[in-house]
């Protein structure tokens, strides 16, 4: 399955958001602790101008932790398509691991370097169908994550493009401010920060 979601920045404080959510009733479902390491092993390769061929062929150790209860620790390889530098949709290859630092042990020992660590909290908001995932993101600030349901296996790039704007759309309409960028990638733009 082909999945597309809209990133964007959050132009509001995570409490006016809540004070709005709540009030249209909105719940909150679930609160997580994310910290992903990003592995490359073209690290050496890496300039503005390729930043994100080399998150493409990356691989990320993961620990997630759902409402102090659930950890889950995994390797993630995410296939993601572009068109030019608009994230078009993903399909991700996960396994499970029982220790981080071993993973990483075992990544560096194969040749691969840590390109950077990406941390966040996230709180998803849920009415209906509807789940809107606040990312609360370390040296980046808050950005709002929606995913779509729906299949885009055979569907063009313009397609995508168009459903994207709709979504944004759609997070407006519940009086979300946000950015007209639908498409922060988390990992970019803290590379991209620190060159």
């Amino acid at each position: 399955m082909k999945q597309i979601e809209v990133t964007t920045n959050v132009l509001q404080r995570l409490n006016q958001v809540d004070e709005n959510l709540t009030n249209q009733g909105f719940q909150i479902v679930r609160r997580s602790r994310i910290e992903d390491h990003y592995m490359t092993q073209h690290l050496s390769e890496l300039n503005k101008d390729n930043i994100l061929e080399i998150l493409g062929n990356s691989v990320l150790v993961r620990y997630l932790c759902v409402n102090n209860d659930y950890i889950s620790k995994n390797i993630t390889y995410k296939k993601k398509e572009y068109d030019g530098d608009i994230f078009l949709s993903e399909e991700k290859i996960i396994v499970d691991i029982n220790d981080i630092d071993k993973a990483r042990n075992l990544l560096e020992a194969l040749g691969f370097e840590e390109i950077v660590d990406v941390s966040y909290d996230v709180i998803v908001y849920k009415k209906g169908d509807i789940e809107f995932a606040f990312q609360d993101v370390e040296n980046l600030g808050l950005l709002l994550e929606y995913e779509s349901t729906k299949d885009y296996s055979d569907s063009s790039s313009s397609k995508i493009l168009d459903e994207k704007k709709k979504m944004l759309e759609e997070i407006r309409s519940y009086n979300i401010e946000v950015s007209d960028d639908f498409d922060v990638k988390k990992a970019y733009q803290l590379i991209l920060n620190r060159m």
